[in-house]
């Protein structure tokens, strides 16, 4: 009996073994990046008060700026679900802020451009978003393409950029 128990385990080892290897799926995932690495100033400049921090890519001068965010992810993947800008206001008030986001499927193909505004509420946080799962999304409009996907805003002073997020779908090599 204990000869038969062992030569079972051995064949249902075996068996595992020898089982059809498990292939690869698609699995959605999400990218946050800090804006203070993702985003710089559109026109390099020393003279502005526009800068990287820990919390962000901040105005803390007197003039709007033009800032620009770039969203990274492998090319080969068949693009992005939503990009997404998050902003604060850092001195209390109100702001609105314009973006204007840009895309392109490749290097050689013309640039498509989606502007929005964002309502920043006194002391509060809004965000620019453009998602696939909107019931406006249109790829004729916009489209968001896997190369190319950069946001830029005229950042008001006293606000802030604090973080960039993405939805893409990835080869999941782990079953």
């Amino acid at each position: 009996m204990r000869l038969n128990l062992i030569a079972l385990a051995i064949a249902v080892s075996a068996g595992c073994l020898l089982s059809n290897p498990a292939s690869a799926g698609i699995v959605t995932k999400t990218q946050t990046q800090n804006a203070a690495s993702a985003c710089a100033l559109s026109i390099p400049t020393t003279d502005t008060k526009v800068r990287p921090k820990a919390t962000g890519f901040r105005n803390e001068g007197t003039t709007n700026q033009f800032v620009i965010c770039g969203f990274d992810i492998d090319s080969t993947d068949p693009g992005f679900h939503s990009i997404q800008l998050s902003f604060a206001s850092i001195d209390g008030a109100a702001h609105n802020v314009s973006c204007t986001a840009a895309a392109r499927f490749n290097s050689s193909t013309s640039a498509q451009y989606l502007t929005k505004n964002v309502a920043v509420p006194a002391g509060d946080t809004a965000t620019f978003q453009i998602s696939d799962q909107d019931p406006d999304y249109d790829e004729a409009v916009y489209n968001l393409y896997p190369w190319g996907q950069s946001v830029t805003c005229t950042l008001t002073p006293g606000t802030a950029i604090t973080s960039l997020q993405s939805t893409h779908d990835d080869e999941d090599s782990a079953p």
